[in-house]
């Protein structure tokens, strides 16, 4: 098949959910041909980017309750059980990423405090900021 104008890009994109491997199959030609395609042409590269970008922030939404759980609530709306509890995991993938400004994560910062780093035992200071985050009191 010839290269198909943009709209019917677009409507095979839609149509597809943004798939490669079913836009190809719709298409009548392989996945290298789409990605070819979308290489010599932004236009065609921004249809298929809005639509990981959509799949994205599915599993967003997905990831966020799956980090948080879904509790069940009092009147008071105060939590006294859970229909599906927080996973930890998820929980700390987000506070390490989404926290990085505020001194959450694992990073480790290297610095030669502007001198040379010469071939000798080079010294590394890890600096762990969670002693500077501000706890609340507990009540």
């Amino acid at each position: 098949m010839a290269k198909p104008s943009l709209k019917q890009f677009r409507e095979t994109a839609e149509a597809c959910g943004g798939v490669v491997s079913r836009i190809a199959t719709a298409l009548g030609v392989n996945r290298k041909t789409i990605y070819d395609w979308c290489n010599k042409n932004d236009e065609y590269q921004a249809v298929l980017d809005e639509y990981k970008g959509k799949m994205l922030d599915e599993c967003l939404k997905v990831a966020r309750i799956t980090a948080l759980g879904i509790p069940i609530l009092d009147k008071n709306n105060k939590v006294i059980g859970w229909k599906e509890r927080p996973d930890g995991q998820m929980l700390r993938y987000f506070i390490s990423t989404l926290g990085k400004k505020e001194g959450y994560g694992e990073s480790i910062d290297i610095t030669s405090k502007g001198e040379s780093v010469k071939p000798d035992p080079v010294v590394i200071e890890v600096i762990d900021r969670r002693d500077q985050i501000i706890k609340p009191k507990e009540e």
